[in-house]
């Protein structure tokens, strides 16, 4: 068989997704994926196509990209280290600036000790893993991020899901494992595409009465919620703990990477076993430099956390309140349900026109008829902006017909 044969077998699903596109992007004002976006340092406004739009579906939870310290920083890393690393971290590859983010994320995070990733997919993957093999059972929220279900998939091990936030169900499905093996349920503490919480105190009776382990992903968690922004442990006032906790630093913190905490006997373990962190280059300097710093500015500035909490508290009721469908939102990423694919572009597309960047998820990110605007609250975003983004998104809103006039 010649190549072009070979394609042959790829090329419908190719032409099918080009299609799908298409008829979403059919002229330049509805493109709204993969859209080079130039971001000004000191406020929440991008450029895009000339012009000077509000974002209001970026990550920066706690406001502290382009922050002069977090910029100072990762130039001194460079300054100090240069731009990469010679090696993955079990070889030529650490730095003392990696042992220094370590013990700022443990110390940050209540735990002896901590392990970076080169990024927050790495930390799942390789976590999931190493902890669970053939002849184990994985059990995952409905809503798990991906890199948690990739995980899942490529350790050979059982996955079984439970319905989402539902320790009864989560319940059953433990009933019928096999005790004599490791069961590992994951979960994230905040879901990304909806903004609710798990419920980890119920989650952690279920989980220690069949004796199994239980993981959070703190993804977007950290710097969200929490009185101070430590995550979902401080959420339920540090009551229960998970016996597994990872996260990333390119969402609160305005960096890449992804860490895992614990004892140091554990991670010393880990590191080992986990594929993608012994056999990923380490993460750069400037990375670790704008990382360390930012977890520094959040523990001395908690009242970003506050102040981003309460600003998406205000958001959602407004919302709420004149008809938009935002799920079960409990933080600062709130969903604008819209129902179809094509109501979630044109009601993007209508939004950009107004002034904001409203950014929409279709399937199969979330599920058929359940396609939004994830829209992100954060602590750059002053007052009248939000009432600025509120005006907008509900103007286009009615111009889609989403809502009444």
């Amino acid at each position: 068989m010649n190549a072009s044969a070979a394609w042959q077998h790829l090329e419908p699903k190719v032409v099918a997704i080009n299609r799908r596109i298409a008829e979403l992007e059919w002229e330049p004002s509805r493109r709204n994926n993969f859209v080079a976006y130039k971001p000004e340092r000191d406020s929440s406004y991008v450029e895009v196509d000339g012009d000077r739009l509000l974002m209001m579906s970026g990550y920066g939870y706690i406001g502290l990209n382009g922050d002069q310290r977090v910029v100072e920083a990762a130039k001194a890393a460079v300054d100090e280290y240069g731009t990469g690393t010679p090696g993955v971290r079990a070889l030529a590859g650490t730095i003392p600036l990696h042992e220094e983010l370590e013990a700022e994320v443990a110390k940050f995070t209540g735990r002896e000790s901590s392990l970076v990733f080169s990024s927050g997919y790495a930390a799942n993957v390789g976590t999931v893993g190493a902890l669970c093999g053939a002849g184990d059972t994985i059990l995952l929220d409905k809503l798990d991020h991906a890199s948690i279900v990739d995980g899942a998939q490529l350790s050979g091990a059982t996955v079984t899901r439970f319905r989402h936030n539902d320790p009864r169900h989560l319940d059953r499905r433990l009933a019928g494992t096999d005790p004599d093996t490791t069961r590992l349920v994951v979960v994230d503490s905040v879901y990304s595409m909806d903004g609710d919480i798990a419920p980890l105190p119920e989650l952690r009776e279920v989980c220690d009465r069949h004796g199994a382990l239980l993981m959070v992903d703190e993804a977007h968690s950290l710097g969200v919620i929490g009185a101070t922004g430590r995550g979902i442990e401080e959420h339920f006032n540090n009551e229960v703990r998970a016996d597994i906790k990872v996260g990333t630093l390119s969402k609160a913190v305005p960096s890449n990477g992804g860490w895992i905490v614990g004892n140091e006997q554990f991670l010393q373990w880990l590191k080992r076993l986990a594929r993608p962190f012994l056999f990923s280059a380490a993460l750069a300097p400037a990375q670790v430099g704008a990382a360390l710093e930012s977890l520094r500015i959040l523990d001395r500035e908690p009242e970003r956390v506050t102040r981003a909490q309460a600003e998406s508290a205000r958001f959602r009721q407004i919302m709420s309140e004149a008809g938009m469908n935002t799920g079960d939102s409990q933080t600062a990423v709130v969903p604008l349900i819209v129902g179809s694919d094509e109501n979630a572009w044109d009601y993007a597309t209508a939004c950009r026109k107004a002034g904001v960047i409203g950014l929409p998820v279709m399937t199969p990110a979330v599920p058929p008829g359940l396609a939004r605007l994830r829209i992100a609250i954060t602590a750059k975003h002053t007052r009248e902006e939000i009432d600025f983004a509120i005006d907008a998104f509900l103007t286009a809103a009615r111009q889609c017909r989403l809502i009444g006039e």
